[in-house]
């Protein structure tokens, strides 16, 4: 293959490494996730986005942005009546402010991230108001490209990992970090194929049992 991003080479070395992960590409396609531009806009969408529907995110992100340019300064001015009036919880919009507080002041520098080891880029992102695992863990492997970064708690991936491990119930997340110990230091990798099994599984309704 021909191409591939830094997402996709994980997913192929793990392909060769695993042959079910193999029949999984070849029944349901190769994954044509890529790498997200880091920075304030990326990381405050994903913490906006958190616990609603991906229409609804994209609602409230596009009159976000119909406000006024969206950086750390803006977003501080903007009273939280506006933000409130346009769908935003005030929960989360003093995540936001907080976000943006801690880039101001230099608490959180994203550009150095990349050099931190996995876990203390884990723990700096975590350390601001509203940025749990999931958050970090879908930074870490989208905009930082660590490979071995799972979100253990994403519904879509523990939803593929059942149907990939032929489970009757989707694993909880300390389950699902026991059965995908193999994939290390490619879990991150394992993890875009689980999404591309949920995507054509579950959103398309495809009937498919690799087991078969």
């Amino acid at each position: 293959m021909k191409d591939l991003n830094i997402l996709q080479k994980g997913v192929l070395t793990l392909a060769k490494k695993d042959h079910n992960i193999k029949n999984i590409i070849d029944k349901y396609g190769f994954p044509n996730d890529k790498p997200l531009n880091g920075g304030f806009r990326t990381l405050l969408r994903m913490i906006l986005g958190q616990q609603i529907s991906v229409k609804v995110a994209d609602s409230i992100w596009s009159k976000i942005e119909s406000l006024r340019p969206i950086n750390e300064k803006n977003i501080l001015n903007l009273p939280d009546k506006t933000l409130n009036d346009i769908g935003l919880s005030r929960q989360k919009i003093s995540y936001a402010k907080d976000l943006a507080n801690k880039i101001i002041s230099k608490d959180l520098v994203l550009n150095d991230l990349k050099k931190l080891s996995s876990d203390k880029a884990h723990n700096k992102l975590i350390s601001v108001k509203g940025i749990g695992d999931w958050t970090a863990e879908i930074y870490r492997l989208f905009v930082l490209c660590d490979l071995n970064s799972f979100p253990k708690g994403d519904i879509a991936v523990q939803e593929g990992a059942r149907i990939y491990f032929n489970l009757k119930d989707r694993p909880k997340p300390n389950e699902l970090i026991e059965l995908v110990k193999s994939w290390k230091p490619l879990q991150g990798a394992g993890a875009l194929v689980m999404w591309q099994i949920y995507r054509l599984e579950v959103r398309e309704g495809i009937s498919s049992n690799f087991y078969e």
